[in-house]
């Protein structure tokens, strides 16, 4: 859905930077539990027991989260490079990956945000909690409808790209 909506706006987003963007946030969790177990954080802090700041943010969600999604894709299409020449699939511009990668990371902060207890989402401009994003004040609504939509959905994709054959994980970040 975002790909088609990105095409209408003119962009060739790229799935790989979508897809890992959309997991990036996530990348800060055991940083925050290892700095509670070596002491530099205090457990009492909101953001130690909720394990999120810097990129469950829409400023990291445009910034630092979009910057290390793009060094994984980069990685990842290192890795993949022979089955990519293969697929004859080529490199987006930074301009594609990095929207790519923003709005991955964008639609993380975002969907965490209507059923997490603790979302930082104006840091650094202020790391207290912003619950204006959960449907009716209620985090256990917010999230049936999260898994509600995700779910499902998710499910489909899978079904459907599975029957199309071999190659599932490389079809799927790269759109093939």
């Amino acid at each position: 859905a975002m790909k088609k909506a990105g095409r209408k706006a003119g962009l060739e987003l790229d799935m790989a930077g979508l897809a890992i963007g959309s997991f990036t946030p996530d990348v800060e969790c055991p940083f925050f539990a290892l700095g509670v177990w070596l002491g530099i954080l205090p457990a009492s802090e909101p953001c130690a027991q909720a394990q999120r700041l810097v990129l469950h943010s829409l400023f990291g969600a445009m910034t630092i989260g979009p910057l290390i999604t793009m060094l994984l894709v980069s990685l990842l299409r290192w890795l993949l490079r022979a089955r990519i020449e293969a697929l004859g699939l080529k490199r987006p511009s930074l301009l594609n990956l990095y929207a790519s990668s923003a709005l991955g990371n964008l639609s993380h902060v975002l969907i965490d945000a209507v059923h997490h207890s603790y979302n930082p989402l104006l840091f650094p401009l202020t790391a207290e909690n912003v619950m204006a994003l959960v449907p009716l004040g209620d985090l256990f609504l917010g999230t049936v409808i999260a898994y509600a939509l995700v779910l499902p959905s998710s499910i489909a994709i899978l079904i459907y790209e599975a029957r199309r054959g071999r190659w599932l994980f490389t079809r799927l970040l790269f759109d093939v």
